[in-house]
């Protein structure tokens, strides 16, 4: 279920149509009660401007494991490593491994895993 809702936030199947980090929040705080204001501040999150360059997808979960106290940040970036082969939005695109909707896909199937189980 948070897979579908962060792809269709991506694709804008959802309504409105989101960067890679808004995406995951939003299908987040859909599901757990994550305070919607954090879209706006995750704007700016998407297209490789993510902190450290960070996909901006895998940003996101980074930012809802660590707002729910969950230790599982380097569980996530391993996970999301195999997938997508990087973790900076710019090696993940020069890679051509995956397309941006399958890294939100792999971000949101973190969470998924970790608290939907």
């Amino acid at each position: 279920m948070l897979i579908e809702k962060a792809r269709n936030n991506f694709l804008g199947k959802s309504g409105a149509r989101y960067n890679c980090a808004q995406s995951v929040i939003k299908a987040c705080s859909d599901l757990f009660g994550v305070a919607p204001d954090l879209l706006k501040i995750h704007a700016g999150s998407g297209g490789g401007n993510a902190p450290d360059g960070y996909c901006g997808a895998l940003y996101a979960a980074l930012y809802i494991l660590n707002i729910k106290n969950n230790d599982k940040s380097e569980e996530c970036k391993d996970y999301f490593l195999k997938y997508a082969g990087a973790l900076t939005c710019k090696e993940i695109k020069s890679g051509r491994k995956v397309s941006c909707v399958v890294c939100v896909e792999k971000a949101a199937e973190f969470l998924n895993k970790v608290f939907l189980k």
